[in-house]
């Protein structure tokens, strides 16, 4: 089942359980519900902006809109799957000004958990929501380097585009982005990126 990235994304898995009762409960065959599960999530288009997954030159790159804690750690968790112990792992890490401190806070502690060779500490320049413009990146890199993390590895980019192409021009063949999206147009505009993108040997 494509959603499921060989069984690392567990959130997914209890969300195919659920739909699966739903679909049954309302009279689906369970033939039908099992053909869907083994396809669905592998086109770009089934699910836009949720586990969108590419391979380029040995580079993968993750595209979630992953704004919360549960999610981030559900992103990470098949980022570190995929990684197998093998190349960084590099992520974008940004966060909408209308939560709370502690909030954003707890974001940058569970990055650090997956002891990323790079976080792209982004401005969500389209949802400032009453922040001063570099607030937000400045509470989540400080939390960053709370947590342990060197401050080479935390680059401040003023908007989602920018954070991405930092992030692609770090990576290796064997590293793993996940590259947490919010904006849909920028979603858009990483997409058209992803097309013609080329790691550096």
């Amino acid at each position: 089942m494509p959603l499921t990235v060989g069984g690392s994304a567990a959130y997914n898995i209890a969300n195919l359980a659920g739909a699966a009762l739903a679909a049954a409960a309302l009279g689906v065959p369970p033939p039908l519900i099992a053909a869907v599960f083994a396809r669905f999530g592998a086109a770009l288009a089934d699910n836009p902006g949720r586990m969108m997954r590419f391979e380029r030159g040995g580079v993968r790159l993750l595209v979630d809109y992953a704004h919360n804690a549960a999610g981030l750690r559900g992103l990470l968790g098949v980022a570190e799957h995929l990684r197998a112990g093998r190349g960084r792992l590099g992520l974008l890490l940004g966060h909408a000004g209308n939560r709370q401190d502690a909030e954003i806070e707890q974001l940058a502690r569970v990055a650090a958990e997956f002891h990323p060779a790079l976080v792209v500490v982004k401005e969500n320049e389209a949802h400032l929501r009453g922040r001063e413009p570099g607030e937000i990146p400045r509470i989540i890199r400080a939390a960053l380097l709370r947590e342990g993390l060197p401050e080479a590895a935390l680059p401040i980019r003023i908007s989602e585009l920018e954070a991405v192409h930092c992030a692609l021009e770090w990576a290796q063949p064997g590293d793993v982005l996940a590259l947490p999206v919010h904006s849909a147009a920028a979603r858009a505009d990483v997409l058209a990126m992803l097309q013609t993108y080329v790691p550096r040997p």
